[in-house]
């Protein structure tokens, strides 16, 4: 049987020292010079040397494992962050540990206990459910830093972290591009009551619309679950109850894929309902008719948690909110 390959074996092979191979695996902010670097990275990869991780872990003390926590693995939007996540975590060799709460507060309290018995340098927790007291709570309790991901939230912690899009300002947006008269009956079908997002979108909308002239009547407010079936019995619901011209903003794609099913074959789109939705995932393209939708930086959402996380890990006393930019995308349902 073959022996393992040691650092000293690509030491020996490039003739340079042990010390000189480490701080080029280990990335350190030593100067080496680029035909050293070059040697060295020839010998790794004519030896196939594959640096122990586990003996690194225990030598520096740290496990290189970030822990993510996704509502649903299935759902586009989340899929997309975790992907720029990882995207910085693989490059500075560091490996995402994914758990699916299924938007569930005990699972997301699970997920995080699980993290920490394993060890983990940190946490990403993509669009918790938690009451914000719930996850002060966490910050009282353990130093392992976690970045909160596409919710608007306040922490004072120095563990802590948020990045999330402007919810407010895009949905501001989509009230301006609805607009039509004030004859028209004006509907936001929004998630859950007590996510922050929703909160901030049907802030947007409303105060978008008041500051055009409608009143508070004009304007209808329904609450649901951000997935595909809530979508469509919602706006079953609201085809009988309306026979006149409505304009539908949809907090969520995937509500409003369901909204559009329920619609075909009934009215006709965007004659009779005109919709938007939120956070252009990949699919909103595809549908028929495509979707006039807001467009939420998902990819930098991702990334840009991994960053700050990495920075807090460096202790480095950047800001701790990240706000993102969003844009409307007009398509064929307005």
């Amino acid at each position: 049987m073959s022996r393992n390959i040691t650092m000293k074996d690509v030491a020996k092979e490039a003739e340079v020292s042990v010390a000189t191979v480490s701080n080029i695996i280990n990335k350190k902010n030593k100067y080496v010079s680029p035909e050293l670097k070059q040697r060295v990275e020839k010998a790794i990869k004519k030896l196939n040397y594959s640096p122990n991780k586990i003996a690194r872990s225990l030598k520096v003390q740290k496990s290189f494992n970030i822990g993510v926590l996704v509502p649903d693995i299935t759902n586009p939007f989340f899929a997309e962050i975790v992907k720029g996540g990882e995207k910085l975590a693989v490059s500075n060799d560091y490996q995402i540990l994914l758990y699916n709460t299924d938007g569930k507060t005990q699972r997301e309290k699970d997920g995080i206990n699980n993290f920490l018995n394993q060890g983990v340098d940190g946490i990403i927790d993509i669009a918790p459910r938690r009451k914000n007291k719930d996850i002060e709570k966490y910050y009282e309790n353990n130093k392992v830093p976690m970045v909160i991901v596409d919710r608007p939230i306040k922490l004072s912690n120095k563990y802590a972290g948020v990045v999330y899009a402007d919810n407010y300002i895009g949905s501001y947006e989509v009230a301006e591009h609805l607009f039509v008269s004030e004859k028209r009956k004006y509907i936001c079908m929004a998630g859950p009551k007590n996510v922050p997002n929703v909160k901030k979108r049907i802030k947007g909308f409303v105060d978008g619309l008041k500051d055009l002239g409608l009143s508070k009547n004009d304007i209808e407010i329904i609450y649901g679950e951000f997935n595909h079936k809530s979508g469509h019995d919602l706006m079953k619901m609201l085809l009988n109850k309306y026979k006149s011209p409505i304009s539908i903003f949809v907090c969520s794609d995937i509500m409003a894929w369901g909204a559009i099913e329920a619609i075909k074959n009934n009215r006709k789109i965007p004659d009779d309902i005109s919709i938007v939705g939120f956070d252009n995932i990949y699919f909103s393209e595809l549908l028929n008719p495509s979707l006039t939708t807001v467009n939420q930086p998902k990819f930098d959402l991702g990334y840009k948690s991994v960053q700050l996380l990495f920075n807090m890990l460096k202790n480095k006393k950047n800001k701790k909110e990240i706000i993102l930019s969003t844009n409307l995308v007009i398509r064929k349902t307005t």
